[in-house]
């Protein structure tokens, strides 16, 4: 188990504690508990089995660190199950709904027997469910609103949760077995869409080995129940329901079966019928020549979509969107990678709502390689996350700068600041001029209409201080709805007014999607892709903000923290009237 999951079990546990009433410091002991987890910049297994360890993490006594080692040793938490059992079904689904705490999901639960999204929608469709005390007519619409997503979402889950999924699998499939060559995550995990439905692995073994790792897959730590158990697949769900499956091909199928698993249905087809022009068919079993086997000569992707005369095309952009059609005419060079970014625009420390200290962040960006780092606390109206008022923020300035000094980090002083219901702003013209970046979203006021909202956005680009919109809807996958906003009005203003849009890389927001990037990649917008780092680990989710990049079509000369320091100065520089131009020469150069 990660830390992730750990702590959502604790997180879990502090939920149904409070619906059923239970000691408010029991409750903020796992809660503080289930925070502790998910912010430790190690995993806690490794340090389960030492009891003296685990009590030095904030807020770890004696019961805390004894169901954590229970969890960790067995895979489940007693007390869980106890409660599960004690309270009605679907507590932990509904408290997921922003408007709906603990003690409403329990009354929903109990009195109008609700128990899922569905039957939640039902009931507010139905008006019966605003009948409930402390639920007025306004709350159970944004409620509906949130409920119909869930709906809409199903069983998938988020990238970031099934990427994590796929790496604690592969793990521990590669301890168990010596035999394999080869193995990767495909899919919808690989093409990183944001909402996984199952996870698809592919891995290569030399054939006396491929009923020994069908063996081990079947048997892992988080199996419940097996669906398919034969040569050359197998598939199997976890407790939740969710489901997994491995194809097991030789080594020297690998490649093509990759790309088969890796591919939409549609994208696929395409190249079944590209190889079937050339004689030769492209399955499960991989790029097979006309004698029915694969080719000696084909070791990587690259080869089979040499072999279908074609470009390679990367994982992310293999949906049948216009790839294949580009990819007979020319290569993708010029498409984002991860290793074109040269700092971070958007990062948090505890000077508002981050978890670590300046020093802390500053560190691990160097060491992951970073050039440059904007520390973008948040301005005074987020209150709920320790806005910062002038005079912090002046103090803020002078801490940034001297940390600069004595880090030997290239340091962005900066503010993410509100934008506020009326489209204005949290600073003054005199405050905001002494920042090196400003970072603009929105927090609050979310229940406009789109006109409202759209407007509020696009007052908030004419100032000439907004460096960059971040997490444009604002949404949580799976958590909270986007905002109602007028999109292509919102890229086209960008345009006008020399404002670049963030494409935000936590796996929680993915903000903007990759169809709106897609969309602003047409319209002309220019890009920033950030972390928003909350904690330290958080940077290495940089790959999920350029894997979205990459879905849409984004070559690296349209991302400013492509640019290095200099550069980027330069163009921060600039007034906003002429970023773009400045922008656009350098795929010029």
């Amino acid at each position: 188990m990660d830390n992730n999951s750990i702590s959502q079990v604790f997180a879990d546990v502090a939920v149904l504690m409070q619906a059923k009433g239970e000691n408010v410091f029991k409750v903020r002991a796992h809660s503080k508990a289930a925070d502790a987890i998910k912010s430790l910049p190690y995993p806690i297994v490794d340090i389960a089995d030492d009891a003296e360890k685990l009590a030095e993490i904030p807020g770890f006594g004696d019961a805390i660190v004894e169901k954590t080692q229970e969890l960790v040793r067995t895979g489940r938490l007693g007390l869980l199950e106890e409660l599960l059992e004690e309270l009605p079904d679907g507590i932990l689904e509904l408290v997921q709904i922003p408007g709906i705490g603990p003690k409403t999901a329990v009354t929903a639960a109990t009195e109008l027997d609700i128990s899922n999204f569905e039957q939640l929608e039902a009931s507010i469709e139905s008006g019966e469910f605003q009948n409930l005390p402390r639920i007025s007519k306004k709350g159970a619409a944004q409620i509906l609103r949130h409920a119909k997503l869930r709906v809409q979402q199903g069983s998938r889950i988020g990238l970031g949760s099934a990427t994590q999924m796929a790496i604690d699998v592969i793990a521990e499939l590669k301890t168990r077995c010596e035999g394999i060559v080869d193995i990767e995550v495909a899919g919808s995990v690989r093409r990183s869409a944001e909402l996984i439905g199952n996870i698809d692995i592919v891995c290569s073994a030399p054939e006396a080995d491929i009923h020994g790792v069908i063996d081990a897959f079947t048997t892992l730590s988080n199996v419940r129940e097996v669906i398919v158990h034969d040569k050359p697949t197998a598939v199997f769900t976890d407790a939740k329901g969710f489901q997994f499956s491995i194809t097991l091909v030789t080594p020297e199928a690998f490649a093509g079966a990759l790309v088969y698993a890796t591919g939409s249905v549609d994208h696929g087809t395409r190249l079944e019928a590209l190889g079937s022009e050339r004689g030769m068919t492209f399955s499960t079993s991989g790029l097979l020549n006309p004698a029915n086997s694969p080719s000696s000569d084909i070791q990587s992707e690259q080869d089979i979509y040499e072999r279908l005369g074609l470009a390679f095309v990367p994982p992310q952009m293999r949906e049948d969107s216009g790839e294949i059609e580009l990819a007979a005419k020319q290569d993708f060079g010029n498409i984002l990678t991860e290793s074109d970014m040269k700092g971070d625009l958007h990062s948090h420390t505890n000077w508002s709502d981050g978890r670590y200290s300046m020093e802390d962040m500053v560190s691990m960006a160097q060491e992951r390689g970073l050039e440059y780092l904007a520390i973008t606390d948040h301005s005074p109206s987020a209150t709920i996350a320790n806005g910062l008022s002038p005079d912090m923020l002046i103090a803020h300035n002078t801490a940034v700068r001297e940390l600069a000094e004595s880090s030997g980090m290239r340091l962005l002083t900066g503010t993410e600041m509100d934008i506020k219901p009326d489209g204005s702003l949290d600073y003054s013209d005199e405050l905001l001029a002494d920042l090196d970046l400003v970072i603009a979203s929105i927090h609050s006021g979310m229940d406009q209409d789109s006109a409202k909202m759209t407007q509020r956005v696009i007052d908030a680009m004419g100032s000439p201080h907004v460096d960059v919109i971040c997490h444009l809807t604002a949404r949580l996958l799976g958590k909270r709805s986007p905002v109602e906003i007028d999109i292509p009005a919102v890229l086209e203003a960008a345009v006008r007014t020399g404002t670049v849009m963030e494409i935000n890389a936590s796996p929680d927001r993915l903000d903007l999607r990759a169809d709106h990037v897609r969309m602003a990649v047409d319209i002309g917008v220019i890009f920033a892709v950030n972390t928003d780092s909350h904690r330290t680990w958080q940077f290495d989710n940089m790959r999920f903000g350029v894997n979205t990049a990459v879905r849409g079509w984004v070559e690296a000369n349209r991302v400013i923290n492509t640019l290095n320091y200099a550069e980027l100065m330069a163009f921060l520089a600039l007034p906003k009237s002429e970023r773009y131009a400045f922008n656009k020469s350098r795929g010029q150069q």
